[in-house]
């Protein structure tokens, strides 16, 4: 895995976009009804980036072991989805992931 791939995402998504999402939110609102609703989002929006529901034989797993011991059967992927799909759900899980860590330092800021 290109871990320095990941770094540009993590960067834009998690410390940048949702940092300011939140920080637009607190100064707003300055109430922890609009950071827990935030949190909410980012909670579904992590949900949607890494849920992943793969193409899978009608007839089950086993079915599609027995038809090819040791490779990929007949319409089954190693990665199913097209790199757009990889890069919306990525962009997703950081922002999401963002938010909801962003939401808790405001929520403990708040608190305080």
């Amino acid at each position: 895995m290109d871990w320095n791939a990941l770094l540009a995402p993590v960067v834009r998504y998690t410390l940048v976009a949702a940092a300011a999402t939140v920080g637009v939110a607190y100064v707003a609102f300055s109430s922890g009804l609009t950071l827990l609703l935030l949190a909410g989002a980012g909670v579904l929006l992590v949900v949607l980036g890494a849920g992943e529901a793969g193409a899978a034989p009608a007839s089950g797993v086993g079915a599609a072991e027995e038809a090819d011991i040791g490779g990929v059967s007949e319409g089954m992927e190693l990665l199913p989805g097209s790199s757009a799909d990889v890069a919306l759900r990525g962009k997703l899980l950081f922002y999401g992931l963002g938010l909801v860590g962003w939401t808790l330092a405001g929520l403990a800021v708040l608190l305080r």
